[in-house]
């Protein structure tokens, strides 16, 4: 098949990643893939190394009418059998202009998202059965939409050494080290961890936290490590290439969000590196965390069990070896990339037959 993917990134996150290592299975099973975005320079490094052919579209909001028409020309003059979205705004857009061009259209919803962007695409892809049923809560019908779950990569051999890791953000070789990799908004609960360190800080005086990626709420969570007195142990690195490494070289990796998620790749990296994960109760965390098995799911906003569950863990090295390797085979299974390209090739070929059946029409949710 000829797929054109469309997306509009604003940083280099879970949907771009999600994307670009979708399109790189897709290739390798034969398919060719254009991917229309907005220049996003870590995204288009990422698809460029990944062999993956790039198109700079312009689609970044919902009030300009100008796009769809812009988009059919794109596939048209690509030849695209079906165009797959990803994000509201892309879909909106991407969907309206795969209608006019009389291609089929797939929308990829990757978080708790308000149906009405996806009412033109033949068909849906939720990221998680949570996701799934939140679309059918708001109407829409169940027969559209398909799950199919996130994947990551496989970690290179060897990995980087757990001392190296520490080293390289200034952390002392035999300290606990907490990892979380997010962008830093206030959705994803950076506030409520530095809360929950501080109530650990007086049992494991050696704990430390590697707070991986940038936003604007930076300034104020390190504000609020001050305030705590926790700044000494809370390493604010920044947007790293090498997260994902760190990540392995943890004792516990972390995803703190109160709210916005649908099946965060962070939890999925660190369960592939045999981590153990203690995350929030969101989107599909409960379906990547098996709650006392190959981590821990607490409530949303309560630094309190955050900390309760957390110390556990950096308390016992066996129990977080064992949750690790649970982890690990629960991300072989179940969120491999070749399930998730297959499972993919089979909604394409779902839509391409209703499309070709007649059987497609925008449907508002509800109706």
């Amino acid at each position: 098949m000829r797929i054109l993917q469309i997306i509009t990134p604003r940083r280099f996150s879970g949907a771009e990643r999600v994307c670009a290592q979708l399109c790189e299975g897709l290739q390798r099973r034969g398919h060719e893939v254009l991917v229309a975005t907005k220049p996003v320079p870590d995204f288009m490094g990422d698809l460029a190394r990944r062999g993956v052919a790039i198109e700079n579209v312009r689609v970044q909001n919902k009030f300009d009418f100008s796009r769809p028409l812009a988009i059919a020309r794109v596939i048209r003059r690509f030849r695209a059998d079906i165009v797959h979205t990803h994000l509201s705004t892309a879909s909106q857009w991407g969907m309206t202009g795969a209608y006019l061009a009389g291609v089929p259209s797939v929308a990829h919803v990757h978080a708790m998202s308000r149906a009405i962007w996806y009412i033109w695409a033949t068909h849906t892809i939720a990221c998680a059965e949570a996701v799934r049923e939140y679309l059918i809560r708001q109407g829409r019908p169940p027969e559209r939409i398909s799950t199919v779950y996130n994947a990551v990569d496989l970690p290179a051999p060897g990995g980087l050494d757990p001392a190296e890791a520490r080293l390289r953000l200034g952390i002392p070789a035999d300290a606990r080290l907490i990892a979380v990799a997010a962008h830093l908004s206030p959705k994803k609960g950076i506030h409520v961890l530095l809360r929950s360190l501080a109530a650990l800080r007086p049992r494991f005086p050696d704990v430390h936290c590697a707070v991986m990626g940038e936003g604007g709420y930076r300034g104020a969570l390190e504000r609020l490590a001050d305030e705590l007195g926790v700044a000494a142990c809370v390493h604010f690195a920044g947007f790293r290439d090498d997260a994902r490494e760190i990540m392995g070289a943890a004792d516990v990796v972390c995803l703190p969000s109160v709210r916005g998620e649908g099946l965060p790749l962070c939890v999925l990296e660190g369960s592939v590196r045999s981590r153990p994960v203690v995350a929030t109760e969101l989107g599909g965390v409960r379906e990547s965390v098996l709650d006392g098995e190959s981590g821990f799911v607490v409530a949303p906003g309560d630094p309190q069990e955050l900390a309760d569950r957390l110390g556990v863990l950096l308390a016992d090295a066996d129990l977080r070896e064992r949750m690790g390797r649970a982890g690990r085979a629960l991300v072989l299974s179940r969120f491999n990339l070749e399930g998730q390209v297959m499972g993919v090739e089979a909604v394409y070929r779902r839509a391409l037959e209703t499309k070709q059946s007649g059987r497609h029409r925008p449907q508002a949710p509800g109706s």
